[in-house]
């Protein structure tokens, strides 16, 4: 519940909800015909530690779930 209320105060009235949407459905049949889990992931985090991002197109990337897992909840683009 708390990520779902993150999501949604972190998605301002600016975002291209069809793009975004666009992303999960592209995420979802990647998943289906490689059959390899892929995740739809914040590159700036929505509750980073240092920084915190938004929910839109241009803050979203598809990884396999073992990337995402090793990212976890951090932003290394300043490192």
């Amino acid at each position: 519940m708390k990520r779902k209320a993150a999501k949604l105060q972190r998605t301002p009235v600016w975002a291209d909800i069809a793009a975004i949407a666009k992303i999960f459905e592209r995420c979802a049949a990647m998943c289906q015909q490689d059959g390899i889990d892929y995740h739809v992931d914040h590159i700036i985090p929505l509750q980073g530690d240092t920084v915190s991002g938004l929910h839109v197109e241009n803050n979203l990337q598809i990884l396999t779930g073992e990337e995402n897992m090793k990212k976890g909840n951090r932003y290394d683009g300043w490192a």
